[in-house]
């Protein structure tokens, strides 16, 4: 087995056993504030990106000693790869539950998978092509799409990424409640 390939299996794995342990990860916490800053708090499609972001992340650091010498671009191959899958995952999202209303629970986790997969699809893509070329600007670009995660998940902006379908419900029951009982 090629090293693409081997790494191609580990990284679609990891990050799908670890990024689906992640989903329930805050609430085993007992909601501990650490936790969820890897963890989604939320069912918003922001906090659900960090199912994808954190284990394939963690992944790139362990295995970049390994792979610095012959991948010298090794993380910023990884970051590339994540950002994309993220972005792919976000947008497919989007165009689905635009088209027919609503989101559908078993294609947000296939969705999932399927982006776990592309990540290292992308990833073993961009290896072949700049291995001869080295750069940290992966670790720069890990470490600021982290900060954003940490930042956002205590301070949501109003923007449709950071809605959270759950409590906006429980929201307008509660207000619907108070218009018409009190």
């Amino acid at each position: 087995m090629s090293k693409c390939r081997f790494f191609w299996l580990i990284n679609f794995l990891w990050v799908s056993i670890i990024g689906t342990l992640l989903h329930f990860a805050f609430e085993w916490s007992e909601k501990n504030s650490f936790v969820g800053l890897f963890s989604p708090v939320n069912e918003s499609i922001w906090e659900h990106m960090k199912l994808l972001f954190f284990p394939a992340t963690v992944l790139s650091l362990l295995l970049y000693p390994f792979f610095r010498r012959e991948y010298p671009a090794f993380l910023t191959c990884c970051s590339f790869a994540i950002l994309s899958a993220m972005v792919l995952q976000t947008s497919i999202y989007y165009i689905y539950s635009g088209i027919i209303g609503r989101d559908i629970s078993v294609v947000n986790i296939m969705l999932f998978y399927l982006c776990a997969a592309l990540d290292s699809c992308i990833l073993c893509a961009l290896l072949k092509k700049l291995s001869k070329e080295g750069s940290l600007w992966g670790l720069a670009i890990f470490c600021g799409i982290s900060i954003c995660f940490f930042y956002f998940t205590k301070n949501p902006p109003n923007l449709g990424v950071f809605y959270d379908p759950l409590e906006n419900i429980s929201s307008c029951i509660a207000n619907f409640y108070h218009t018409i009982f009190i």
